[in-house]
């Protein structure tokens, strides 16, 4: 159809909202409420445009044909800058002179249209019996509802996207705010920390809990030997902080990075993603011989293990008992590579860096405490390079230390959906047919791409196999177990290059760059099956035997909980 926008004629296919017209041919509106992944709710009212003449919210108007669209018009900007001005008003004033941090889109937006004074009464201050406590209960993030602008989309993506319903609202008229049911403290809800609600909050209102003053204090302690270990999506992420493209490989300037920052060894997580499909792998094949109950769930996505906990903790069995791959380098880290280099576990501090809040929890669960020391987001850690003064775009190239350091394509991939089961499978087909087969084809792929389902033969056996991204999905395949052998969910949309620690934005367009890039990292690896990768093979002989070997169970194994109706272990660390 054909549409005017801001006096040029433009051709679309039908279907569009003017805000994903004006989007595709680079015309920036502001919103808050909006998400690309969910219907929209144009609460906030900042996306308004003229259409023949009347203010309309951009993202629920769809286009008709011969529709006539101003964006820039002076009673648009006058419009807008009055909803800003309204919403400052219910908020922090620390908006108006604030640069502390840039995530904060009340912030930018104030200095963008030139906000420096507020023409109304200050509604935050007017209640002072309302609650506005700070809630700093769980390890992942922490909830300040005096930055608040009560635009809802961190309740909506908890209870649509991914459907745990952890976040509500509390309270009526002017009064109404994003709340948990009762007001009772995050860690005692069903919130299973995958951090969207985080991501996608426009004011900071929702923040991780940073931890980079306790790895500070680490690395100016020389009584600890300090460690990193990088997640495979942070290296096609942490650039985009520093002004690189999105998506772009910055895996040897953040090894530079770490060590400016005075860590004494860094390492890949891909390692321990490598050694958990050599665990998970072999585990598939035993279940798939009887021994063990089908169909198989990955384990590597702690939000999503948590949800399978707190919603259908009958199927805990189903859960591959491999710990993930954060999870088994800490123990490998602090049992095998203290014994190489001669130093008592006590001594080692390892700090992980990740692109998900949920991660920070996992090392907090009681089973895990010893593993990982300090989670780091790619946020949190771009915050800590800023403060040193670090410029990373000219950095140079490093490299991992060793043995630690080594990981084959399939270790890669583990950062983007579909990867754990691509790696799994990879390595199952080879030990079981002793022939390489890289990539497993999708028969039935959902319309917006979340659920994929598959199948592979080997040796006379099918295996059904399915991938799904975000918990709302997840949902859908309980109803149709039977259907499977081995399936993977990641609770962030594209997995865990979208995850909640990740840079703001991310947005989809953004994800599938990530994606991209970790898909060429792969291909550019010389090995692309875990179980091939030299260290791995090594770790075997020198330490831990055979795959599911009593000292692999002991170490890189694990049990969950039952937490549902069951309060006392609704936090992560009890």
């Amino acid at each position: 159809m054909k549409v005017k926008i801001n006096g040029q004629e433009y051709e679309f296919d039908n279907g569009l909202t003017v805000l994903e017209a004006c989007r595709k041919i680079g015309i920036k509106i502001p919103t808050f409420c909006y998400h690309e992944l969910l219907e929209p709710r144009a609460v906030c009212r900042l996306c308004v445009v003229e259409v023949d003449g009347k203010l309309r919210t951009s993202c629920s108007t769809k286009l008709k044909e011969g529709m006539n669209i101003v964006t820039n018009s002076e009673k648009v900007f006058d419009a807008r800058r009055t909803n800003l001005q309204l919403l400052i008003a219910d908020h922090k004033q620390e908006c108006l002179s604030c640069n502390k941090s840039t995530d904060c889109k009340l912030f930018e937006y104030a200095n963008e249209y030139e906000i420096e004074e507020i023409p109304f009464e200050i509604l935050s201050n007017e209640n002072p019996t309302e609650k506005q406590d700070v809630d700093d209960s769980s390890y992942a993030f922490i909830r300040d509802l005096s930055k608040c602008i009560k635009c809802g989309k961190c309740v909506q993506v908890c209870s649509e996207l991914q459907t745990v319903n952890a976040l509500t609202y509390a309270g009526r008229g002017r009064s109404v705010r994003p709340s948990t049911a009762y007001e009772v403290p995050i860690n005692q809800t069903e919130c299973v920390f995958c951090g969207q609600c985080v991501i996608n909050c426009p004011t900071c209102a929702l923040e991780e809990k940073s931890e980079t003053d306790e790895v500070v204090s680490i690395l100016n302690d020389k009584d600890y030997i300090v460690a990193a270990q990088i997640a495979p999506s942070v290296r096609v992420s942490i650039g985009e902080e520093f002004g690189l493209p999105a998506g772009e490989i910055s895996t040897g300037k953040l090894i530079t990075a770490l060590r400016m920052l005075g860590f004494d060894y860094v390492f890949d997580t891909q390692f321990g993603a490598d050694l958990t499909i050599v665990e998970e792998a072999n585990e598939l094949i035993k279940r798939l011989e009887g021994n063990g109950k089908l169909p198989m769930f990955t384990s590597c996505c702690p939000a999503w293990v948590k949800f399978v906990e707190e919603f259908y903790p009958e199927h805990i069995e189903n859960l591959s008992s491999c710990k993930s791959p954060q999870q088994m380098f800490g123990a490998v880290f602090k049992t095998y590579f203290a014994k190489k280099i001669g130093k008592h576990p006590e001594q080692l501090k390892l700090v992980s860096i990740m692109p998900c809040i949920a991660k920070k929890e996992e090392a907090r669960r009681y089973e895990f405490i010893e593993d990982v020391d300090f989670v780091l987001t790619t946020r949190e850690l771009a915050r800590l390079l800023k403060s040193y003064g670090i410029d990373f775009a000219k950095l140079k190239e490093g490299s991992f230390d060793s043995p630690l350091g080594e990981s084959s394509g399939a270790g890669t991939i583990f950062g983007l959906t579909g990867g754990v089961c691509q790696a799994a499978l990879r390595t199952v087909n080879h030990l079981l047919t002793n022939q390489e087969k890289l990539e497993f084809e999708f028969s039935n792929v959902s319309e917006d791409g979340f659920l994929r389902e598959g199948s592979v033969e080997i040796n006379g056996r099918t295996i059904r196999f399915a991938v799904v991204q975000t918990l709302g999905k997840a949902r859908k395949i309980f109803d149709n177990l039977d259907k499977y052998d081995f399936i993977e969910v990641m609770a962030c949309p594209g997995g865990c290059v979208g995850g909640g620690g990740q840079p703001i934005p991310t947005n989809m367009e953004i994800v599938q760059k990530r994606i991209k890039a970790l898909r060429k990292n792969d291909e550019m690896k010389s090995v692309r099956l875990s179980h091939l990768n030299p260290s791995i093979n090594k770790l075997y002989e020198e330490f831990l035997e055979k795959p599911l070997s009593e000292k692999a169970h002991k170490l890189l194994h694990t049990t969950y909980l039952n937490r549902k109706n069951n309060r006392l272990s609704k936090d992560f660390g009890i």
